[in-house]
């Protein structure tokens, strides 16, 4: 069997995408795969962890405003149209899968044309523009949410008619190495037994919203708290401190241990990131990315009291020791966010959408 992957311009649309490689790989040891991203996100980074071999191809993106740019990404597009054509005849796959993404429209319809199935999965609640240009010609359509899965549309992306055949839920796909027994030994970061731990995800592009409120209450947070900051490729955070951890990314088993290791995770609204939060059932502060879809995820959040949710105003270097220091100290409240967390997602998404690849590729 052998599955094209394809995901990128950001670690979000790769996560659950390798995820569901791994429960592929247990299911059908000799699957093979090739993962197609874009050539300036981390995806080429991330996959190669996994051992899976790479190919890029031009993403266009598509803006629903008016843009100049708009004129010259046609041109983008149609080119990675012919890469993707040419990367599908070469590698032949019985089944494409994708999470979303602008690369993953000219890979799911070259695909398609040659006669592969195509499974798409959509992480957020919002459902991305990608994945309605591809809905139309998908054999299986997966959700990560109940609610997205009543509520999928079809069409070319410029109209929101409802298509009756609807998606599946099942949950977000997410890496299993995170329900490991296994303890991650503190000394990987340098952490000491005595501080809780403070996680900061800025993504795996970065958020500089996100680095520039820490850095300027990085003195009052490492009064209580020893930090772990990733702050995406090619972003640093000029502080030097014992307890201040820097990252520009993290590794693939530190990333794990980072998480495990948290007593408290600050982090975008990005489903795969919520996904690995509810797995391990942690408390949260969540930053959306302003005028994004994160920020529906992020009303879903709030709305479950999952975890603490901070619009862009609220989350600033004054308010934001003080909310870390709250958190601490009230025991209550951490015990309902953690139960509300746990409780958000199915944990066998990845097992589920493996089964549903196999059984298209059986079909075919």
């Amino acid at each position: 069997m052998k599955i094209l992957l394809v995901g990128g311009g950001s670690g979000g649309p790769v996560t659950p995408v390798l995820a569901v490689a791994q429960e592929l790989k247990k299911l059908k040891p000799r699957t093979e795969f090739l993962f197609v991203g874009t050539r300036q996100g981390p995806e080429r980074s991330m996959v190669s962890d996994f051992g899976i071999p790479f190919k890029s191809i031009a993403a266009a993106k598509f803006r629903r405003y008016f843009s100049l740019r708009n004129f010259l990404d046609i041109f983008i597009f149609l080119f990675s149209l012919l890469q993707a054509l040419f990367v599908v005849r070469k590698f032949r796959p019985d089944a494409v899968f994708a999470a979303g993404s602008y690369v993953s429209v000219p890979v799911a319809w070259m695909a398609k044309l040659l006669g592969a199935k195509v499974i798409i999965h959509q992480q957020d609640v919002s459902i991305g523009l990608a994945n309605k240009l591809i809905s139309p010609f998908a054999d299986q359509i997966t959700t990560a949410l109940a609610y997205t899965a009543k509520k999928f549309y079809s069409g070319s992306g410029l109209f929101t008619k409802k298509w009756k055949a609807g998606a599946e839920w099942v949950g977000n796909p997410f890496r299993q190495e995170l329900l490991s027994s296994q303890k991650p030994d503190r000394k990987i970061f340098g952490l000491n037994d005595k501080l809780p731990v403070l996680l900061i995800l800025g993504g795996a592009t970065g958020a500089v919203q996100i680095n520039s409120v820490v850095e300027a209450c990085l003195d009052e947070l490492l009064k209580a708290h020893q930090v772990i900051h990733q702050t995406g490729k090619g972003k640093k955070a000029n502080f030097i401190h014992p307890d201040y951890h820097q990252y520009e990314l993290l590794p693939f088993d530190k990333y794990v241990s980072a998480l495990k290791l948290a007593d408290i995770v600050i982090a975008r609204a990005g489903l795969s990131t919520l996904t690995e939060l509810s797995m391990l059932g942690k408390i949260a502060i969540i930053v959306p990315m302003p005028d994004s879809h994160q920020m529906i995820n992020a009303q879903v959040i709030k709305g479950a009291s999952a975890a603490v949710v901070l619009s862009f105003d609220e989350f600033n270097p004054v308010d934001l020791p003080r909310i870390v220091t709250s958190l601490k100290f009230n025991v209550s409240r951490q015990r309902m966010l953690i139960e509300n967390i746990t409780g958000l997602m199915p944990k066998d998404a990845g097992s589920r959408i493996a089964k549903l690849i196999i059984k298209q590729v059986n079909a075919r």
